[in-house]
C-alpha cells in the first residue's frame, strides 16, 4: 500500500509533503491468562492497530496524523516522529475486530498434598502447613469477528504464558514458538469469523494452616 503525507494546509510546510510512501497496517492481539481469570465463562480481548511507514524522503517530526480515504477522514492518530527512514503511529484500539473468549472444558488434575512445619513464632497455634497442588487442563475458544466488508489480512496473535498458566496445544498450531510467547498469523474474511482453540495448564496451589487442638477436649486452641 502507498500513501501521501502532507501537512495541514494552514501550516504550509511544503517539504513535509511526500507521495507514494509504502506503509503497512499492523493488527495485533496480545493476551495472557491468570489463575483468577482462566475459568471465567467469557473474556473480552481488545485488539490494537498501528500504521508503519517506510522509505521516507524527509524526516517526520512528532505530530498528529489524520488518515483519509478519498476526501473523508478515517482515523485520528499521532506519532513520536521518524527513526531513520521509517516512522509508525502509536497503537490504538482496533474497532474493526470483535473478540470473544469462551471457556469450553476444565479437566481437573489429581490433588497432591504435602506438609511443612509452620514458622516458629506460629507453632503455639498451628500444627502444620498443608500445601494442596494440582494441574488442571483448561480449553478455551477464541472467536475473532471481522466487522468490516473487507478482508483483514495478516493479524498477529500472541499468547504469553506465565508461572500460573502454561501453553499445552492449540488448533490451529502456532506459526512461531519462542516460549513464553506463542504466535499465530491469521486472515479473517470480510464479515466473517475465525476460531482459535487453545488448551493451557493451570497450576493450582493452595496453602492451609492447620490449627492445633486441645488434647483434653479436642477443641482448637484460640
Amino acid at each position: 500500500m502507498k500513501a501521501t503525507l502532507e501537512s495541514r494546509k494552514s501550516v504550509r510546510l511544503n517539504w513535509f509533503k511526500q507521495k507514494k510512501i509504502p506503509f503497512e497496517l499492523n493488527r495485533t492481539l496480545e493476551w495472557s491468562y491468570y489463575e483468577n481469570t482462566i475459568t471465567a465463562n467469557e473474556i473480552d480481548h481488545q485488539p490494537f492497530m498501528q500504521y508503519v511507514f517506510s522509505s521516507l524522503k524527509n524526516p517526520i517530526p512528532t505530530t498528529n496524523i489524520i488518515m483519509f480515504q478519498g476526501d473523508l477522514p478515517q482515523s485520528y492518530l499521532n506519532t513520536t516522529g521518524s527513526v531513520g527512514n521509517k516512522f509508525s503511529t502509536e497503537k490504538t484500539e482496533d474497532p474493526s475486530i470483535t473478540i470473544l473468549d469462551r471457556i469450553v472444558k476444565v479437566n481437573q488434575g489429581e490433588e497432591k498434598v504435602t506438609k511443612k512445619p509452620v514458622p516458629p513464632h506460629e507453632a503455639h497455634r498451628f500444627k502444620e502447613l498443608q500445601i494442596h497442588e494440582r494441574r488442571d487442563e483448561v480449553t478455551r475458544k477464541i472467536t475473532l469477528k471481522n466487522e468490516t466488508n473487507r478482508e483483514i489480512s495478516v493479524m498477529d496473535l500472541v499468547f504469553i504464558e506465565n508461572k500460573e498458566i502454561q501453553f499445552i496445544k492449540s488448533n490451529p498450531t502456532p506459526n512461531e514458538i519462542d516460549a513464553p510467547e506463542y504466535k499465530w498469523k491469521i486472515n479473517i474474511p470480510a464479515e466473517s469469523s475465525i476460531v482459535l482453540e487453545i488448551k493451557v495448564e493451570n497450576n493450582v496451589k493452595l496453602i492451609y494452616k492447620i490449627e492445633r487442638t486441645d488434647e483434653k477436649n479436642g477443641k482448637q486452641r484460640s
